[in-house]
């Protein structure tokens, strides 16, 4: 009995030690769902997101505002207020200039003569200031010069914009629109000087005031119509109080030799004693690009064309029939380094006591071309005829010349020469010219 006791106990113990390890284990967790499993993961320290910052919060660098100087250079020397109401630039202009003439001439004999000429002159020493007043819609230019032994008051005027680059108004001492060489400054011409149509057609400066599309830019139409005293403001006119032409005294200008009489209240001026006023008009086309009023295509490029048409009609306000109208047509052709201008003019006078009495009183023309090589050097020739009504009068030109451009028109260096060829009943008289000219410019 106590054998079998003993053994029971030893079964026993031996079922208990085999159940231990089954004990010691965990129980197996529950089947669960994805979710619940992400859920009961072991989280670490909770780390929150970043904010998107609100679009009003996103700061943008500004640019920088263009800061404009208050002085320096700009096509001249500068100065301005800050709110770019007022502005003055100071320029300037001296053209040295020598020259070598041979002049035919006829003597008291009959027989022809000729005569050198030479000098060296200033034919322009000009001062000029520019800006804006008030507002930068109010332009004006004052210029004076210098040259030729005198100072003569060459512009001053005041160029109002009522409408952006489609109405100007320009009251004062200008250049009447009337012929392309004439407007074009005598600072970008491709020769020493202009041909001799332009003195025998007239324009230049006068009193006045002009209505205008500011046509010198070269916009794509142009147009200018302005009144004018029409005695030519560019020359010193003399005021006397006697009858009779007037002539200056070289040695005192304030005395009027007229007909063999001196007259000392006579005076520089240049206000006409009698109003005979002028009407000039021009309207043109131009393409894109085109700087029409400066000869030399030293911008180069594809080709661009310009083209117009411009009138002057002098009234005869006097009834003393000198009434006299003048037109012309010109054109300027500039292509990769070439380049073209010139005009064809014609002229007819008063002939009775009205105004519409007109006949032929002459025509001209001119022509010019010239290729600008590599920029700098420039070969140029011009041919150019007047032709005044009456037989035995003729007038021609023939002139070539050669440019070298340092700075562009700012300073350069032109040499010109040809032959004059003045028609008379004796003959042609022919006169050789030769100049050459330094031009310093800003």
């Amino acid at each position: 009995m106590r054998s079998i006791t003993l053994v029971g106990l030893s079964m026993l113990m031996a079922l208990c030690l085999m159940a231990l390890p089954a004990f010691a284990q965990e129980p197996a967790p529950a089947e669960q769902s994805p979710t619940e499993a992400v859920a009961q993961e072991p989280q670490g320290p909770k780390v929150e997101p970043l904010a998107a910052p609100a679009a009003s919060a996103v700061v943008t660098p500004e640019p920088k505002a263009e800061v404009k100087p208050l002085f320096g250079f700009d096509e001249g020397f500068f100065m301005r207020t800050e709110d770019e109401k007022f502005k003055l630039r100071i320029g300037a202009q001296v053209q040295t200039r020598f020259k070598y003439e041979s002049v035919q001439t006829i003597d008291d004999a009959g027989e022809k003569t000729r005569e050198g000429e030479v000098s060296f002159s200033i034919p322009r020493g000009r001062l000029k200031l520019d800006g804006n007043a008030f507002t930068k819609r109010i332009k004006y230019e004052f210029q004076a010069d210098f040259g030729k032994g005198t100072v003569g008051l060459k512009e001053y005027w005041v160029d109002a914009e009522f409408i952006e680059k489609a109405l100007f108004l320009k009251v004062g001492q200008f250049k009447r629109p009337f012929s392309r060489q004439q407007i074009t400054s005598s600072s970008r011409l491709e020769m020493v000087d202009v041909a001799l149509t332009d003195k025998a057609f007239g324009a230049g400066y006068d009193l006045g005031l002009m209505l205008h599309n500011n046509y010198t830019k070269s916009p794509t139409f142009e147009w200018a119509i302005g009144v004018f005293n029409g005695v030519g403001g560019d020359k010193p006119w003399f005021e006397g109080d006697v009858e009779g032409t007037a002539t200056p005294n070289a040695e005192d200008p304030t005395v009027m030799d007229v007909s063999g009489e001196v007259s000392r209240k006579a005076k520089f001026n240049n206000v006409p004693v009698t109003f005979n006023p002028q009407l000039v008009a021009r309207v043109g086309f131009n393409t894109k690009d085109l700087k029409g009023y400066a000869e030399a295509d030293l911008e180069g490029g594809p080709a661009r064309f310009g083209t117009a048409i411009s009138a002057i009609a002098d009234f005869d306000a006097d009834n003393s029939n000198d009434g006299n109208v003048r037109a012309e047509l010109d054109y300027m052709l500039k292509v990769h380094g070439f380049s073209s201008t010139g005009g064809f003019y014609l002229a007819t006078a008063q002939d009775d006591k009205s105004f519409l009495d007109q006949s032929y009183a002459g025509l001209g023309w001119h022509v010019q071309a010239g290729y600008v090589i590599k920029g700098v050097v420039q070969p140029v020739v011009r041919y150019g005829a007047f032709m005044p009504d009456g037989g035995d009068n003729d007038q021609q030109e023939l002139m070539g010349g050669l440019a070298v451009y340092f700075f562009g028109h700012n300073l350069k260096w032109q040499t010109d020469g040809g032959a004059l060829i003045n028609q008379s009943a004796d003959g042609n008289l022919g006169s050789g010219l030769v100049r050459t000219q330094l031009q310093l410019a800003f």
